[in-house]
């Protein structure tokens, strides 16, 4: 509300008030961008974004990250959850923790490739689960030095990987010819650029949409996680799983960066090594449910689960290897040593 559409003598008095005190009472508390609020004895608390819901496994895994912050901290510092977009919806989530709307966030990567083009998780460019996990660590330690940390105000400490995007559709896909005319939701522009390649018409849908959309008929397939087919219970509208790991994901643990530069060194060492070791029990948890528990799930939910054949799988790949190329290429030295992370991580988890 501004002065003039305020009720003038009233605020007026409130001036007057807050001048005769001499005191900051009066005012709205003020937390800086960027800086935690402070508690008792000067504890610091820092808000954690994760768009995922009470009680899922990546839920559980940032509370068990917060936990191992406050018991290594002795309570000096304190990681609040803030699970199912309660604090910050998904697409915002990048610039509430760079502007320090929230310090901390968990999301995926390749959502925020319009904040800076490096950020893109190429369709197709990884072979299996192993080497999605094997390039996560490295590919993020590249991200933050040369894009969160440089343009976004922010710092990566740890990444993992849900598994590939896979297509969830009403109708079976077994073959290129399959997707000729399918409306597919993407999150993202690189699964609407594989979606398009492959014959497909791409429709952007956040994946905490997917449910309505393939329930009202807006589309007729999503790409997305099998482990979020599940929390979802997408299968009540789209029981047909095509695997082919489509679409790689890395999620991460980021901060913003101005929070990270005022803590002590000891302190960044816990939060460093905190992240990591919820990253790794996560990406072991999650080679475990794509190729296992994910599947039987799936199953049990009615689920028709396709595992497209080696030699389709590299004629759907060569059709989209021309958008992955232009991509990298376009980025310069920067491309080249996530084409150097890429291979590597493929050549050893053939």
């Amino acid at each position: 509300m501004t002065i003039s559409e305020s009720n003038t003598p009233a605020f007026l008095s409130i001036l007057l008030i807050c001048a005769v005190l001499n005191t900051a009472s009066c005012s709205p508390p003020q937390t800086g961008a960027g800086s935690p609020s402070s508690g008792p004895a000067g504890k610091k608390t820092l808000r954690l974004a994760i768009p995922n819901p009470p009680g899922d496994e990546l839920t559980l895994n940032a509370e068990k990250f917060a936990d191992a912050v406050k018991r290594r901290t002795a309570g000096a510092y304190e990681v609040r959850v803030f699970p199912g977009e309660t604090m910050v919806k998904v697409p915002e989530t990048y610039d509430a923790v760079r502007l320090g709307s929230v310090e901390m966030s968990l999301v995926g990567i390749g959502i925020f490739e319009g904040l800076h083009r490096g950020l893109a998780e190429y369709p197709m460019s990884y072979d299996s689960i192993e080497a999605n996990v094997a390039a996560a660590q490295p590919l993020l330690e590249l991200l933050s030095r040369e894009i969160f940390e440089k343009h976004l105000n922010m710092k990566g400490l740890a990444a993992y990987t849900t598994g590939a995007q896979e297509l969830i559709s009403k109708r079976p896909v077994k073959t290129l010819e399959d997707w000729k005319g399918l409306l597919v939701g993407t999150g993202n522009p690189q699964g609407s650029a594989l979606a398009t390649a492959m014959g497909a018409a791409p429709v952007t849908v956040f994946w905490t949409d997917f449910y309505s959309s393939l329930s009202k008929g807006t589309v007729d397939a999503v790409l997305n996680s099998m482990r979020s087919d599940i929390v979802y219970r997408l299968t009540d509208s789209a029981r047909y799983v095509t695997v082919f790991y489509a679409q790689p994901t890395f999620l991460s643990y980021n901060i913003n960066l101005d929070v990270w530069n005022a803590m002590p060194p000891d302190v960044q060492r816990i939060f460093m090594e905190e992240a990591v070791k919820a990253c790794d029990e996560m990406n072991a948890y999650q080679v475990r449910a794509w190729k296992e528990t994910d599947r039987s799930a799936l199953i049990e939910l009615g689920a028709e689960i396709y595992d497209v054949p080696e030699a389709e799988r590299e004629r759907w790949k060569s059709i989209v290897q021309p958008y992955i190329d232009g991509k990298i290429a376009g980025l310069g030295e920067l491309g080249i040593k996530i084409k150097q992370i890429m291979d590597r991580a493929n050549g050893e988890h053939r």
